[in-house]
């Protein structure tokens, strides 16, 4: 980690004439003077008593100037005080986030985090705003994961052109990248995203030689690009750096554990926490806060896998949950359990509402084939069950058994199913 340590104020003023070096050679030359005056008997002895009076008060000046004088390394000192406590403070504020990263590293979510990182930079280094640029959705583009402060809804999600932009600069250059007119931002975010701002900074983020991600401070007033400004965002970024990097780490390891990773969607356990906390709020608000869920399982899919192969079920597998995100609300989450198990919780709705969903999913179904192979597809039919929150039950177990023995009851009044395939898919 870099210290943070300002320029300093080098004086090259010459030091006072009467100083306390020079006095011993003032009182050798009176001393000289006043023997020769003594020894010249044509001087008179009240001359050399007038000289002796002089050199008398020459030397109490020198002495007062002195006193004088010495105050002159007070003042300079001070000023240098003044510097070292600004250093202080500025360092004191970077290793606190060196130590929120060692408490909060491992209990914060990325976004958390960054808003903590955030609120103790800008007590360091004034902003408006701040982001947490991170590679998109593609190797050439840059995605404004986290911001906040002013315009953060206008610029959260933002995706440029790694090189475009100051953070696609930042990102590729791997140098701090300062914009005094927003020139280069104008041209990326739109004007107006940056309304408001006067100019920015961007920091990059890199573990060794690969970058990361880019930390982009906006401010509402100019920024300095002196040497002073530079060494302050450089300390910044080294103490930043290494706290983004494991909390983003932190996040996709946790992302990784609570999702499947053939559909991408949530898994099992991540369903079992997220109908916690929503049967903790229904509980809370018992007649208010209504809640449903369905379990969806394909008809059939033995028989996919049997007949066309584990491949082919895959991609079923994908296109059933991708269809059925289509057809939910915002508020709802979908989750992949086991083999072709599919769950959902519906927040706030109540079986009507549930049933009403459950409609709409199986039109679009009978509607849409699902695409083996050269246009040749196949009809995709789902066994559906669904519980509601008080009516069916109070606890998970509750509710998924109710959703479980409705699916089954709807299996068991179907006449025998047949699956038809094209011909050259049968074997």
């Amino acid at each position: 980690m870099k210290s943070f340590e300002p320029s300093g104020v080098v004086s090259s003023r010459p030091g006072p004439l009467f100083s306390k070096q020079n006095i011993p050679i003032f009182t050798g030359i009176f001393a000289i003077a006043l023997t020769y005056l003594a020894a010249v008997p044509e001087i008179g002895v009240l001359t050399a008593a007038y000289a002796g009076i002089i050199g008398v008060a020459f030397l109490c000046v020198c002495l007062l100037a002195n006193a004088r004088g010495e105050k002159r390394p007070e003042i300079v000192d001070e000023a240098n005080d003044a510097a070292n406590v600004r250093c202080d403070g500025v360092e004191d504020r970077l290793i606190a986030l060196d130590e929120a990263n060692e408490f909060f590293g491992s209990s914060l979510n990325a976004a958390d985090m960054f808003r903590l990182v955030s609120h103790r930079v800008s007590e360091i280094f004034p902003f408006a705003a701040s982001a947490l640029v991170v590679p998109g959705s593609n190797d050439n583009t840059l995605t404004f994961l986290h911001v906040d402060g002013t315009n953060s809804a206008l610029i959260s999600g933002f995706e440029c052109q790694i090189g475009e932009g100051l953070s696609g600069q930042a990102f590729k250059s791997g140098e701090i990248r300062i914009d005094r007119k927003l020139w280069a931002d104008r041209a990326s975010l739109g004007r107006h995203r940056l309304t408001g701002f006067a100019a920015t900074a961007a920091l990059p983020l890199a573990h060794g030689d690969e970058p990361f991600g880019v930390f982009q401070l906006f401010t509402t007033e100019p920024i300095e690009n002196d040497e002073d400004t530079m060494k302050l965002l450089e300390a910044i970024g080294d103490h930043v750096t290494p706290i983004f990097r494991r909390s983003l780490a932190f996040e996709r390891s946790l992302s990784n554990a609570l999702t499947d990773p053939l559909t991408g969607l949530p898994n099992e356990r991540a369903f079992y926490m997220v109908l916690e906390n929503q049967l903790a709020e229904s509980l809370r608000n018992r007649e208010e806060r209504p809640l449903s869920i369905l379990t969806i399982d394909i008809r059939d899919f033995g028989a996919v896998n049997s007949m066309l192969g584990h491949a082919v079920g895959d991609r079923m597998l994908e296109f059933v949950g991708a269809r059925i995100s289509e057809h939910l609300r915002k508020m709802d989450f979908l989750a992949r359990t086991i083999n072709d198990e599919f769950i959902v919780i519906l927040p706030t709705a109540q079986e009507r509402t549930a049933l009403e969903i459950v409609d709409r999913i199986k039109q679009h179904f009978a509607r849409n084939e699902f695409d083996i192979a050269d246009g040749e597809g196949v009809a995709v039919a789902l066994n559906v069950g669904w519980s509601t929150f008080l009516k069916d039950g109070e606890t998970a177990e509750q509710l998924l058994r109710a959703a479980q023995q409705r699916k089954r009851e709807a299996k068991s009044e179907l006449p025998a199913g047949v699956l038809w395939f094209p011909k050259e898919y049968v074997n």
